[in-house]
């Protein structure tokens, strides 16, 4: 009984055997991501205030082509399936050529949307000048995550998972020391504050592209996929990433814009409230971000039985993930609930007084409680979303994101935080339906099955005509 257990393709084992070294990359880059915002905490009340709106704007004006790139994954995992390691190794190279363009014309074109969108904002002063720093300098070095994006997906596709967690682990190793030196002014390095926090994530993503191309262009790769040997431009092969991966992309662009949205308007509610949205947001990451694990792996074997051919094991995959996910963020939201002194200890210091401290922590901790709730629901959400995609049905995410996102959630927290002036939890309030929505929506469209009927693989020219000896003599003596 145990050995047919274990040979049950897309069940709970396999996908934790995909996913664990994902959840481990993505911890890592949690817990990177939880120390950068502490640091800035402990640096200053107006850089804590400021970090995380400006880095998930910047992100959202990122993630449009992160997700068009990204989706690479997807082609690689379905091409792998099938055995076809050619068109693996094209889909690969089509990745990373469009994120060499995207990444070179990002701080031409997103930068100075992203300064009129701050402006637009209408922060406190100190606090619209460190939003500014942080995400233009964010800005020029775009081009570096966009291309780790791209050739990682040649491992993630591939189910080679573990290459990610230990190019991950040492990204975050890089960033939280360059963090500690940049931000502060230790071991010799000039004091940046939140220059220095911005400089010390790009300087750390241009070591994973560093790493990834390295570990892609190894004698056995290089042989067993031809990477050198499909490297010609195809627009057919471009065509189908941006077909498939551009609703990807722009879906997951417009929801990250509006929680983007979302935080820079929790300013306008009060300076306490946003360090203390900001601070429940990055201690939100911790299980988040390591949740996606299980929604990367869930679009990975999705992704592959789809190539295969296998739709049961599809389905299978995507119900695992889903269990998964949901047992993790039950966990994470009896933590939450349970010890929120723990979470926001880590942000005591130096750069906040004591009394504001306690009224941070007075709303912070209710917004963990929301963040508790919020939890399963965002794994339904993430995970059913994340097995749509690994099939191919992306428009209906992008349709459904769009509707939700800009009809519902960044109009109700704008009327909540602007017209009503009903106050934190209200527009908190509004998080939480939209995700509860988000996630109804997607579970649905998974259930109706339409995506077992999409094949987003290129499609080859047939072979030519086999004609026979005579025939080919008749036609000659015609001729």
């Amino acid at each position: 009984m145990n050995k047919n257990k274990k040979m049950i393709f897309g069940g709970k084992r396999e996908l934790l055997k995909v996913a664990w070294p994902l959840i481990m990359s993505t911890a890592s880059y949690s817990i990177m991501h939880f120390f950068d915002r502490v640091m800035l905490t402990r640096y200053s009340d107006t850089t804590a205030a400021a970090a995380t709106g400006a880095g998930i704007l910047a992100f959202a004006l990122l993630s449009l082509f992160l997700g068009i790139a990204g989706y690479t994954t997807t082609f690689v995992s379905q091409y792998h399936g099938s055995g076809d390691k050619n068109m693996c190794a094209r889909s690969f190279w089509h990745g990373v050529y469009f994120s060499l363009a995207c990444g070179i014309l990002y701080p031409f074109v997103m930068r100075p949307a992203g300064m009129q969108i701050f402006n637009f904002m209408n922060h406190d002063p100190d606090v619209l000048n460190a939003e500014k720093v942080y995400f233009g300098t964010l800005a020029f070095g775009a081009i570096f995550p966009l291309l780790s994006n791209s050739i990682s997906a040649f491992f993630s596709g591939r189910g080679k998972t573990k290459v990610i967690m230990w190019v991950t682990i040492s990204i975050a190793g890089i960033n939280i020391f360059l963090n500690y030196c940049l931000i502060f002014g230790r071991l010799g390095a000039p004091e940046l504050g939140i220059r220095g926090a911005a400089i010390a994530t790009v300087f750390s993503s241009f070591c994973g592209m560093v790493l990834y191309t390295i570990l892609i262009f190894r004698k056995k790769i290089r042989k067993e996929y031809n990477i050198f040997g499909n490297t010609a431009f195809r627009w057919s092969t471009l065509k189908n990433l941006i077909k498939y991966g551009g609703p990807s992309g722009i879906s997951f662009s417009l929801d990250i814009m509006a929680f983007s949205i979302f935080v820079l308007l929790i300013g306008h509610v009060g300076r306490v409230q946003l360090i203390a949205s900001n601070i429940a947001l990055t201690i939100n990451t911790l299980s988040f971000l390591p949740m996606l694990g299980f929604s990367m792996a869930t679009t990975i074997l999705v992704g592959k039985y789809m190539g295969k051919g296998d739709k049961k094991a599809a389905e299978r995959s995507a119900y695992s993930g889903v269990k998964c996910a949901a047992v993790y963020m039950i966990f994470m939201g009896f933590l939450f609930v349970l010890a929120p002194n723990l979470f926001f200890w880590f942000f005591k210091g130096k750069g906040i007084n004591p009394s504001t401290f306690n009224e941070i922590f007075y709303y912070g901790k209710w917004l963990l409680v929301m963040l508790a709730f919020l939890g399963v629901f965002d794994a339904v959400n993430v995970t059913f979303s994340g097995a749509l995609k690994g099939a191919g049905d992306t428009w209906f995410t992008m349709w459904i994101s769009v509707l939700t996102s800009w009809l519902l959630f960044a109009p109700a927290v704008y009327l909540v935080t602007d017209v009503f002036k009903a106050g934190i939890f209200w527009a908190w309030g509004c998080f939480v339906i939209y995700v509860a929505l988000l996630a109804l929506f997607y579970w649905i469209r998974f259930s109706l099955g339409r995506w077992k009927d999409i094949d987003i693989k290129e499609k080859k020219a047939p072979p030519p005509p086999i004609i026979s000896e005579v025939a080919a003599e008749t036609q000659i003596i015609e001729n």
